[in-house]
Parts: structure tokens; sequence; C-alpha cells
């Protein structure tokens, strides 16, 4: 009795660890696929708080895409220090990405003082389209394009603004 176990587990606990490390592969594979699609700004269509529609060729210049939440902390500290400092960073464009409603997006950009800034265009993605599309995996989550819509920045969570920011110095 006690062989037969011993011959079921050495042949299950093998087998159940390469069927893992199968799994993970694929995972990682997938991922690195979606992020290689990044690369290059993905297109995108989606509607701004006042009804206009935007998508990825909103402009030429820099852009940072924001997914973001109006009940998350960080999203709230985040836009604090970008009322602060946006007016230094006017050559950046944002697109500011959420799949509230758009009342709920505007009350979020007043509050900020952000509403009426030029530079940036505040969204709603009631289905999390883009949320998907651009393999997003937290909030907030920021994706910075260049003026060649090529990517230079990636993060999701807790950030420094200015450290977003720097990822546009065209010095390095």
């Amino acid at each position: 009795m006690k062989n037969k176990r011993l011959k079921t587990l050495a042949i299950i606990i093998p087998i159940s660890f390469i069927g893992i490390m199968i799994y993970l592969f694929i995972n990682f594979q997938n991922k690195q696929e979606k992020v290689e699609t990044l690369q290059n700004i993905p297109s995108f269509s989606v509607t701004d708080i006042n009804g206009k529609i935007i998508t990825q060729k909103i402009s030429t210049g820099n852009k940072l895409l924001v997914y973001f939440d109006t009940q998350c902390e960080f999203c709230h500290a985040e836009m604090e220090a970008l009322s602060k400092i946006n007016h230094l960073y006017k050559d950046i464009k944002w697109i500011m990405f959420s799949s509230q409603n758009i009342e709920e997006i505007r009350k979020f950009a007043i509050k900020y003082s952000l509403q009426n800034s030029e530079n940036i265009k505040w969204c709603t993605d009631p289905k999390s389209e883009v949320y998907s599309k651009f393999a997003m995996k937290g909030i907030p989550y920021f994706l910075g394009y260049n003026s060649q819509n090529k990517l230079v920045h990636r993060s999701t969570g807790a950030i420094n603004i200015e450290k977003v920011l720097a990822s546009f110095d065209e010095k390095k």
C-alpha cells in the first residue's frame, strides 16, 4: 500500500511540476507579446467629458496615457501633484481614462482644477476596452509615448509624477 502511494506521488509530482512550468512559460510569452505591442502607441477611440471623440492621433508631441479611478487614493495624490506642476509641462499631452461615468470624471478633474487644462483630456472608457487593449494590470497605470509615438514610460501603482515626466527628458 505504501509503495503504491509512493509510485503515484512519484508520477504526479513531476507531471504537476512540468504542467506548472509550461503554464508559467505560456503566460510569460503572452505578457511579452502584449508589452511588445505597446512599444508603439496602439489605436484607441474614446469619448472625452465634452462628448468629443479622442484617438491615438490626438496630437503630435509627448503623450501620457493614464488610467485612473476617482476612488483611488494614489490617483488623488498624483492629481494633486500634477495640479501643482502642470503649468511647467504644457508640452506634454495627458489623456486620462476611467471606466467611471462622465460626471464622476468631471468632478474629479474639477477637484484638482485640471478640467480646463488644454493639455489634459478627460475620457471615459465605460467598457474598459482601453484598459484591456493596453494590457493594464492596475490603477493608476501610466504609459508615456514620445513625439514619435514610441513607449518611453510604463508603470502601475503609486509613482511620483515628476519621475514619470522625467521619462521625456530628451537628453537621455
